[in-house]
C-alpha cells in the first residue's frame, strides 16, 4: 500500500470509539447489558477485519521477508502492551479496589507477556492480566500464521489461512476443547481476520475501485442487516455465534464500502488522527473510564439519569483525550525510536 487509506483509518477509529463507549456503558451497570457489550464486541470484530486487510495490502501481492514482517509486528504491538500490562499488574497490586476484574498474580503476569491464553478466574474468562489483551493474542497468532506463508502469493496465502482457521473453527464447533489454549485457538474470532484478508486481495487486485452501484446497494444492505441481525439475536450471551456472522457481515461490508468510495470520500481530519491514535485509544481507555465516570458516580447518586449520562459522557471524551495524549507523547516517539531496528 503505497499511500496511507484515510477510509481504514476512520474504520479504525470508529472500532476504537465503539471498544470505548462500550465500556462506558457498562461501567456504571451492575450487571453486562448485551447491546452495551456487543456494541464493543462489534468493535473489535471490526479491528480484526482492518488488521486482516492491511497485513495483505503492506505486504502485497507476492511473497515476503517473515522475519522482517513479525519484527515489525513485534516492534508496532509488544511494547506498549506490555506497558500497559505491567502498570495494571502494578495498580492491582498496590491498589486492588482499583479494579473490577483485575487481580494481582505472578504467573498469569508471565503468560500475558508471553501471549499464552489461559482462564483467568477474576474475569471469568480466557483473558490475560490486563482483561483488554485477549484480542492482541489473536493478533500475535494471526501476524505468525501469516509470516508461515511469507513465501507464498497473496492469494494462495490466504487461502490456506481460510482453511486453516475454518478447519480450527469446525474443531472447536464440534469437539468443544475445555484447555484454554485449543479452547482460545479454536474460536471462531479469527474467521474476522480471514474476512478481511480476501479483502486485501480483492483491494491490491484492483476489485474494489469503481464498484458498480448495484453491488455497492447490495454491500450496504448486508451491512445493515448483519447490524440488525448481531443486535438482535438475543440467546443470553454477548458472544453468541450467530451475531458473530452478523457482526462479521456488517465489518466486512463496510470495509469493502469505504475502501471502494477512497477516492470520493470526504477526509475528515479528527477521525482520521483518532485512527492513528486507535491503538493508545484502545490500551488507554480503561483507565478513563475508570477515572472519570468513577469520579461523576462518587459526587452524585449512580440512579440519577443525569449522573449516569454525565459518567459516561465524561469518560468518553476523557478515553479519548487520554488515548490521544498517549498516542502524541508516548506511542508516536517510541514508534520512532525503534524503527531502526525494523
Amino acid at each position: 500500500m503505497n499511500a496511507k487509506l484515510v477510509s481504514i483509518q476512520s474504520l479504525r477509529a470508529l472500532a476504537a470509539i465503539m471498544v470505548l463507549t462500550s465500556h462506558a456503558l457498562l461501567y456504571p451497570l451492575a450487571e453486562q447489558t448485551l447491546v452495551f457489550g456487543r456494541l464493543g464486541w462489534l468493535g473489535v470484530i471490526l479491528f480484526f477485519v482492518v488488521s486482516g486487510f492491511i497485513m495483505v495490502a503492506v505486504t502485497g501481492q507476492g511473497g515476503f521477508e517473515p522475519g522482517a514482517f513479525l519484527r515489525r509486528r513485534v516492534l508496532r504491538v509488544v511494547p506498549l502492551y506490555w506497558a500497559f500490562t505491567l502498570l495494571a499488574a502494578f495498580l492491582a497490586l498496590v491498589l486492588p479496589d482499583l479494579f473490577k476484574s483485575t487481580v494481582f498474580d505472578g504467573e498469569q503476569l508471565i503468560l500475558s507477556l508471553a501471549f499464552i491464553p489461559f482462564y483467568n478466574p477474576a474475569s471469568h474468562g480466557l483473558h490475560p492480566l490486563y482483561k483488554l489483551g485477549w484480542t492482541l493474542n489473536y493478533e500475535m497468532f494471526f501476524y505468525v500464521s501469516f509470516a508461515l506463508l511469507a513465501v507464498l502469493r497473496a492469494r494462495q496465502r490466504v487461502m490456506i489461512l481460510t482453511v486453516a482457521y475454518g478447519g480450527l473453527c469446525l474443531i472447536g464447533m464440534l469437539w468443544h476443547p475445555e484447555g484454554p489454549i485449543p479452547a482460545f485457538y479454536t474460536s471462531y474470532m479469527p474467521l474476522a481476520f480471514v474476512a478481511g484478508t480476501w479483502l486485501g486481495v480483492a483491494h491490491i487486485e484492483g476489485r474494489l475501485v469503481n464498484m458498480p452501484r448495484t453491488v455497492a446497494l447490495l454491500l450496504l444492505a448486508v451491512a445493515l442487516a448483519g447490524l440488525a441481525e448481531g443486535f438482535w439475536l438475543d440467546r443470553g450471551v454477548v458472544e453468541d455465534g450467530r451475531a458473530f456472522l452478523g457482526f462479521l457481515a456488517f465489518a466486512a461490508a463496510a470495509t469493502a464500502l469505504v475502501v471502494a468510495v477512497e477516492p470520493k470520500m470526504p477526509r475528515f481530519a479528527v477521525l482520521e488522527r483518532l485512527g492513528d491514535a486507535s491503538y493508545s485509544i484502545y490500551l488507554v481507555h480503561i483507565f478513563a473510564v475508570g477515572a472519570f465516570a468513577g469520579f461523576v458516580l462518587k459526587l452524585l447518586e449512580p440512579s440519577n439519569g443525569i449522573a449516569m449520562t454525565g459518567a459516561v459522557g465524561l469518560a468518553i471524551a476523557g478515553g479519548l483525550a487520554l488515548g490521544w495524549a498517549c498516542y502524541v507523547m508516548v506511542e508516536r516517539p517510541l514508534i520512532g525510536r525503534l524503527r531502526r531496528f525494523a
